[in-house]
């Protein structure tokens, strides 16, 4: 059981609307209310680039679409009476997260996860200084989740009913990373031309997306764990693939030599791998790969001929090819499209 702490009396609920812009524009930035439930925070040169709209879904729901670099770190602490959840989906983050005296909660990497803060239990956001800020991240209240997006008990993983409860332990509920899917919808909430409350009830159905994808990621987890890979071998053979994934994503092992190094057949890997993760271990390369281009793709220094290098390919065509069948555009015009304005981006 997760035992309820004293509420801080002088600590902000990440629920209140007024006070997290005001706290957003309080890092140097200049906010305009853009509607009755949207205020955008804009940051401009020398105290960083691009904008955070802070949006108010009811409440029991708030949101912010991040689009940002800001030089100095940041930090605010929350506390709240009752349990929430939060949802984020990342395209670029660095923030860590602290939940009273337990260890730290690291983002640094694109992934669409859900955390669990349990009642009256201090929460401390710390954005590392300069570092490129770029998704949507929701908050929940527990009790109401589910009711929100019209869902009952058995619609949802177990790992969510202690949460909802507000009874579950504090960290994370679930982490995935970051399909071409979500990032697609992502960047395309992020580079909305809605306004006023169009754009609030455009968020409302993306979240309800990104819900949508992170509880079928679990569910189909957690049938993954008790179905096919109840053996725990099967399970670890397919993480240590995926470590050795992880490691050497830029030059992908031979799938057969890989099976061979973990121990077991190279059929065998490819099933257990695809039951574990969702994705095939070519696709799971390819992701990874393309996650770790558009990071690269933000650093003013390197050309698209040095990013195609980082991330393992050999000449710039096959890369531009491979980036534009997953992301459906071009190196050159992503960039152009997500780069802050204040960089001078390399041909």
């Amino acid at each position: 059981m997760g035992a309820r702490h004293a509420l801080p009396s002088d600590l902000p609920s990440a629920l209140d609307f007024d006070r997290e812009w005001r706290r957003a524009a309080g890092e140097d930035g200049r906010s305009q209310r853009i509607s009755r439930n949207v205020v955008r925070t804009i940051y401009m040169p020398p105290h960083g680039s691009g904008t955070t709209d802070t949006v108010r879904l009811s409440s029991d729901a708030l949101a912010n679409v991040i689009n940002c670099v800001v030089p100095r770190a940041a930090r605010w602490t929350y506390a709240d009476e009752e349990a929430l959840i939060t949802l984020r989906a990342s395209l670029a983050c660095d923030v860590e997260f602290r939940y009273g005296t337990a260890p730290p909660l690291v983002f640094n990497r694109p992934e669409l996860t859900l955390t669990c803060t349990p009642p009256g239990l201090p929460m401390s956001a710390i954005i590392a200084a300069g570092a490129r800020q770029q998704g949507i991240v929701a908050v929940f209240r527990a009790r109401t989740f589910a009711a929100r997006f019209g869902l009952v008990q058995e619609d949802l993983p177990p790992e969510l009913h202690a949460a909802m409860e507000g009874t579950a332990s504090m960290g994370r509920l679930a982490s995935f990373p970051v399909t071409h899917r979500v990032a697609a919808l992502v960047a395309d909430t992020l580079d909305s031309r809605l306004h006023g409350e169009l754009r609030t009830v455009q968020l409302a159905g993306r979240l309800a997306e990104l819900v949508a994808y992170a509880l079928e990621a679990m569910l189909h987890q957690h049938q993954a764990r008790t179905a096919a890979l109840s053996r725990r071998r099967d399970l670890d053979l397919a993480r240590a693939a995926r470590a050795c994934l992880d490691r050497e994503y830029r030059r992908p092992p031979n799938f057969g030599a890989l099976a061979r190094e973990v121990g077991t057949s190279q059929n065998k890997l490819k099933a257990v791998f695809k039951e574990a993760f969702g994705v095939t271990m070519a696709d799971y390369c390819l992701e990874r790969r393309m996650r770790e281009a558009q990071l690269l793709l933000m650093e003013a220094a390197l050309t698209i001929a040095q990013v195609a290098e980082r991330v393992g390919y050999e000449h710039q065509s096959s890369f531009t090819a491979a980036f534009r069948g997953h992301v459906g555009m071009s190196p050159r015009d992503w960039r152009r499209h997500r780069a802050p304005f204040t960089l001078d981006l390399p041909s």
